[in-house]
């Protein structure tokens, strides 16, 4: 039985700004299988993949008259210890004039992860996460090739609530401890949104 298309995202459009090949691979591959007629997500790569470019490009690409949300989606891993310069305040500009973000800490991956298990610990490292991740996913790799070739976004769609679920009770969990510092990822708000579970 074919899926059903969703026909309520007819006229969203989305640009996302993404930092590297994992996210443009990933979200390209949502909006082919779950067949977002209508609706405009583009993984826009940047040469330059660090935050500030990424907002700057997200900034510059703006524009209320093409696009309904502009997303940037980046790791926190290069924040953590020393604070790019200048991050805040193109940070505020951005949110100020409606940008919003997908982010995780260390790595994209932690996204991929709590679609098995809420994390145990702090992740230091994307390679830490890549670890554990290995345990659920037989052959995980970064590169293009292998996330083209698996279809990483089927293979992890139908654990896409439960991921949902837990990037939530983990949010939750920091909100509570006040720990920024923690591993997480709030990508599930931009999973919700293309795919018309939250107006944000």
């Amino acid at each position: 039985m074919a899926r059903k298309v969703n026909t309520k995202l007819q006229k969203k459009t989305i640009l996302l700004v993404v930092e590297g090949a994992t996210e443009q691979k990933y979200f390209s591959q949502s909006r082919n299988y779950e067949r977002l007629q209508g609706i405009n997500i583009t993984p826009k790569l940047p040469k330059n993949s660090s935050p500030i470019h990424i907002m700057n490009e997200a900034i510059k690409n703006f524009d209320k008259n093409s696009y309904d949300s502009v997303w940037c989606v980046f790791d926190r891993d290069v924040c953590k210890d020393n604070l790019p310069k200048d991050f805040e305040s193109v940070y505020q500009k951005a949110t100020k004039i409606g940008i919003r973000f997908a982010e995780s800490l260390p790595c994209f991956e932690v996204w991929f992860l709590l679609h098995y298990m809420i994390p145990n610990r702090h992740y230091e490292t994307c390679k830490d996460v890549e670890i554990q991740l290995c345990k659920k996913i037989k052959g995980y790799c970064k590169e293009s090739k292998w996330l083209e070739r698996s279809q990483i976004y089927k293979i992890l769609k139908e654990y896409q609530p439960k991921a949902i679920k837990n990037a939530k009770r983990v949010e939750q969990n920091n909100n509570d401890s006040e720990t920024f510092n923690a591993t997480f990822t709030n990508v599930h708000k931009l999973i919700e949104y293309t795919l018309g579970n939250s107006s944000l």
